[in-house]
């Protein structure tokens, strides 16, 4: 949708292209090198005469110009809007274009040259743009092509322009709400909470599933009521941010701890919060089993010992992939079976005696 700035009509991913760079640098006296930083793609003049240059990206601009953006924020603002236009516009078209430019000129008007490529020599174009118009330049430029061509490379551009735009304004909206810190702590931007806000519930709510870990992960239940007064009241807001940053910090804590399984977070209608963590944790019994090893007087014994700790092992292997032990004891259950099996092979293959079987079926029952 076009947008007027000053007295010309441009895009809007112009206007907030121009607004971003003239706060970074709206005193810098020398324009065209500003200009040049800004948008290394471009080649800048200083004049107005038109077929100068090579390539299709050139921008000729008028001294007249060149001073008012010097002098004046909101000029700067206007003509890097346009620029901003220019620099990503298909001046080629699908022509076969030998160079080409735009100039703007004294009065501020846009116009456009190139020199084409034809079968008998080569032709001169110049094209006067009414940047008045209420039809952004651009827009009056993509219907005199759609004239000639359904299918416009440059319409499709601009969208894709505008789409991109649009997609950065919403990450810097985002960005400029909260910022949250390596420590889990909510840090007020510079910009302040009365440029923030959400038109209703839902708004917030995807905002605060993109944001925060526990809100993503399902572990958040917020009252309705609260959510409802966030929106209205932005001391309400900041307090709901910062007690869910507070919540994630906790949250990045706790799952470095074995065992750890879930948490869950409660905001009540008054904005109180309530947290509870689940832990879980498996392990196996290291001493019962070396008793019941030195126990073992026959291979039959030991095999039976071995089928124990081959079951420890597998439920050690699935708690690790569920946080519920560590890799440390998963080895210790795996060497107890390799010295077991070591035994085993060492012990006779015979029936146990009575008094083997009696100290036998002790050890596997206490």
């Amino acid at each position: 949708m076009p947008v007027k700035i000053g007295g010309s009509y441009v895009s809007e991913a112009a206007v907030s292209f121009a607004k971003a760079q003239a706060e970074e640098g709206n005193k810098d006296s020398d324009v065209i090198k500003n200009l040049k930083e800004k948008f290394p793609n471009v080649n800048f003049t200083v004049g107005t005469k038109p077929f100068s240059g090579t390539g299709t990206n050139n921008v000729s601009i008028s001294s007249k110009i060149l001073k008012q953006m010097e002098n004046d924020p909101e000029k700067r603002l206007e003509y890097e809007a346009l620029i901003y236009d220019i620099a990503n516009t298909d001046l080629a078209q699908g022509r076969k274009l030998k160079s080409g430019g735009f100039i703007i000129g004294d009065d501020g008007g846009l116009r456009a040259w190139s020199v084409s490529e034809h079968n008998d020599g080569n032709g001169r174009n110049i094209a006067n743009l009414n940047k008045k118009n209420k039809k952004s330049w651009l827009d009056e430029m993509l219907v005199n092509t759609a004239k000639k061509k359904k299918s416009s490379p440059l319409k499709e551009a601009r969208e894709k322009l505008l789409e991109k735009a649009k997609a950065k304004a919403e990450e810097k909206k985002s960005a400029a709400i909260l910022d949250i810190s390596s420590e889990g702590k909510a840090l007020a931007l510079s910009e302040t909470s009365e440029n923030i806000s959400f038109k209703n519930t839902d708004e917030l709510s995807k905002y605060l599933f993109q944001i925060f870990d526990v809100v993503k992960g399902g572990m958040t239940k917020i009252s309705a009521k609260y959510l409802k007064d966030c929106v209205k009241d932005e001391k309400k807001m900041q307090s709901l941010f910062n007690n869910l940053s507070a919540a994630d910090a906790t949250l990045k804590a706790r799952q470095k701890e074995v065992g750890f399984q879930g948490m869950r977070v409660k905001i009540d209608e008054n904005g109180e919060v309530s947290m509870e963590s689940s832990k879980s944790t498996v392990g196996f019994n290291g001493e019962k089993l070396k008793r019941q090893m030195a126990a073992a007087a026959t291979k039959g014994d030991m095999k039976a010992v071995l089928a124990l700790i081959e079951e420890d092992i597998k439920t050690l292997e699935d708690g690790f992939k569920n946080n519920m032990c560590d890799a440390a004891e998963v080895e210790k259950a795996k060497d107890l079976l390799a010295e077991a099996k070591e035994k085993m092979a060492k012990l006779p293959d015979r029936a146990p005696t009575p008094e083997e079987q009696s100290v036998m079926a002790v050890n596997m029952a206490i």
